[in-house]
């Protein structure tokens, strides 16, 4: 039972969504402006020629086009990468160490909020940037020259060749420096020769599948999660609580079909994306036969099996019944298949049991029977155990049929301890009662030690002597000093 006292507990079982988690400042050039002005005695009256002004350019960096370090922004992915199962009922999206990672940047022209005062938040949906795109090979097929593959060149490759004469972006393809007629647009630390990877897509399978300014406000938010018994890969810092921010997409996966997923950019291209009701943007750069180059930030391939995926059906089709076929298999346990004649191993392994090798304590090796602690018949009949337990041994049964030793109990019980143990509330309160046992022991012993040595007894009653009360705890170290010193 959990300790419904403890705030561990409720901890263990706390997750908040957040709207969007921004950042002071988003990524991007910035000047700072400094004045100083010096005013007469009484302050209010300037000083004619002593005012100062300076001014300050910096920017704030990001990842762009590519990820510099993808372990340190994504923490996962999902489904993950050359997954199979019956992923066509959930969204891809992808998991961020940042909690402000896809609110860096943002797809409109000009900043979607009005920058609040300090000490304020933002209550407006603010779009992400960023979009997981899903195509397989039925879009390949309605659109023959989609290739579903990534393409390496450089950032360079982004320009029109107007801007940039090096620019190898193919005839009739729009990026995000579509009207670029310079380089300004790059910020400080990115060249023209840095490597990224890029898909094209036909602009309209683009205006079908991606999604509009309003449905990305939608499809980015913050988690903040337990990280109690969780494996963070020691980026927890030790803190209970974490705070992720995770990017979806807008399609459903097509069963029975290997889909590739695409983490790509959206940033600066409000002008091609659908409008509200999802028709093509009005007066758009670029026709339907053009192409659209989008940066991928990740990519991986996973396969949606499709309903025949869930478990019930996955166990019919190991018993050797046909998937929604209604008729019933003959035999609904998970096991190995025997084909020898023992009919006592047959029985076991119908049952679910399996002989695993077994090294005992006294370094034997030894076979031994093991099933899981789920059955699909009655077990009445089982001999039961003698409780308390107080090892694994002391679970485990012989089994004179085969002169072999069954470890089932053994390894349930093994599993429960550690179950058991993982319970912060269990494992401190058996420690507390463990240490707390222990101490009573050696006062035990303490007393046992001075009423022999010392003739101090414990306030108890000994048969056929008089009663002796416990001295006080100042007079007992007296007389132990008095003795030692006779």
């Amino acid at each position: 039972m959990p300790d419904t006292n403890s705030e561990q507990y409720l901890l263990n079982e706390q997750v908040s969504f957040v709207q969007h988690a921004l950042p002071g400042l988003d990524a991007g050039m910035y000047e700072l402006q400094v004045n100083q002005q010096i005013f007469q005695s009484d302050g209010k009256t300037p000083i004619s020629g002593e005012a100062y002004s300076n001014s300050y350019t910096f920017a704030v960096t990001a990842d762009r086009f590519s990820l510099s370090s993808p372990g340190s922004v994504i923490s996962s992915i999902f489904p993950n990468d050359n997954a199979s199962g019956e992923f066509s009922n959930v969204l891809p999206h992808v998991v961020f160490k940042k909690e402000t990672f896809p609110w860096t940047r943002y797809p409109t022209i000009d900043e979607p909020y009005t920058p609040p005062q300090p000490g304020k938040d933002v209550d407006a949906d603010v779009p992400t940037w960023l979009w997981v795109l899903l195509l397989d090979e039925d879009d390949q097929a309605a659109f023959p020259a989609l290739t579903n593959s990534i393409t390496v060149c450089t950032t360079g490759d982004l320009f029109p060749i107007a801007a940039y004469s090096g620019s190898k972006i193919p005839a009739n393809t729009y990026s995000y420096f579509y009207d670029a007629t310079d380089l300004a647009d790059l910020e400080p630390g990115q060249l023209t020769t840095d490597t990224i990877n890029v898909v094209d897509i036909p602009m309209g399978l683009f205006w079908q599948l991606a999604p509009s300014v309003e449905d990305l406000e939608l499809m980015a938010h913050v988690r903040v999660v337990s990280l109690i018994n969780q494996p963070t890969n020691g980026d927890s810092n030790g803190e209970p609580t974490g705070s992720f921010s995770i990017v979806f997409g807008n399609r459903l996966p097509n069963t029975q079909r290997k889909t590739k997923a695409y983490l790509v950019s959206l940033e600066g291209l409000e002008a091609f994306l659908p409008q509200a009701n999802g028709s093509i943007p009005s007066n758009p750069p670029a026709t339907a036969t053009d192409t659209i180059r989008l940066a991928v930030l990740a990519n991986w391939t996973f396969f949606s099996t499709g309903q025949p995926a869930t478990f019930v059906h996955t166990l019919e089709s190991l018993n050797g019944c046909t998937p929604g076929s209604g008729v019933s298999a003959s035999n609904t346990n998970i096991r190995l298949p025997y084909d020898g004649t023992n009919k006592v191993v047959a029985g076991a392994f119908n049952m679910g049991y399996v002989p695993l090798n077994e090294t005992m304590r006294t370094a034997e090796k030894n076979v031994a029977w093991y099933r899981g602690p789920l059955v699909p018949y009655s077990n009445a009949g089982a001999a039961p155990l003698k409780l308390p337990i107080t090892s694994p041994d002391a679970a485990t049964v012989f089994d004179p049929t085969t002169g072999m030793l069954d470890t089932s109990y053994a390894a349930a019980w093994t599993i429960g301890r550690m179950v058991a143990l993982q319970d912060t509330s269990f494992s401190t309160g058996l420690y507390n009662w463990k240490k707390g046992l222990g101490q009573q022991v050696n006062n035990n012993v303490e007393n046992t030690v001075m009423m022999q040595h010392f003739n101090v007894l414990p306030p108890v009653t000994l048969q056929g002597a008089r009663t002796h009360t416990a001295a006080p705890l100042g007079s007992i170290f007296k007389q132990t000093v008095l003795k030692l010193k006779q």
